[in-house]
């Protein structure tokens, strides 16, 4: 029986340490993603959001009144993060009057950011707080 215990002793901690990596696995498995209200179109994944120069971003800052054109004025925070996505903040200035904020979550090494002094069309996508950016690609 004395066996059985000093067994059992030695794999308790390897068991312990085994639990923790896989939950430390799980939680940074996944990069954060936005999540879509109901109505709202998106990409078939954030990895693809730009294609065809097609943005799909939540509001932060402000509010679309309608489907309008604009002009990038800044690009921040676009560090990836560990899945290689980026989270980038762009202020546009709209020529319809006012400037909104978006988070555009996308892939740099596959979809450019938007730049500042690019000129874009922004219209809602089913939510006051979600819209579609275009740029000329």
């Amino acid at each position: 029986m004395s066996s059985y215990n000093i067994s059992r002793g030695k794999f308790l901690p390897a068991l312990i340490i085994a639990g923790l990596f896989v939950i430390g696995l799980s939680s940074s498995a996944r990069a954060w993603e936005p999540k879509l209200p109901n109505g709202v179109q998106g990409p078939a994944s954030w990895y693809t959001n730009g294609k065809g120069g097609r943005y799909f971003a939540p509001i932060i800052q402000g509010r679309l009144p309608g489907p309008t054109s604009g002009i990038v004025r800044t690009d921040s925070s676009c560090a990836p993060d560990s899945q290689g996505l980026s989270h980038c903040y762009n202020k546009i200035e709209l020529l319809s009057g006012g400037t909104i904020t978006i988070q555009d979550t996308h892939k740099m090494s596959n979809f450019h950011c938007l730049r500042p002094g690019e000129q874009v069309t922004v219209r809602p996508n089913g939510s006051p707080s979600w819209v579609i950016v275009q740029t000329g690609h």
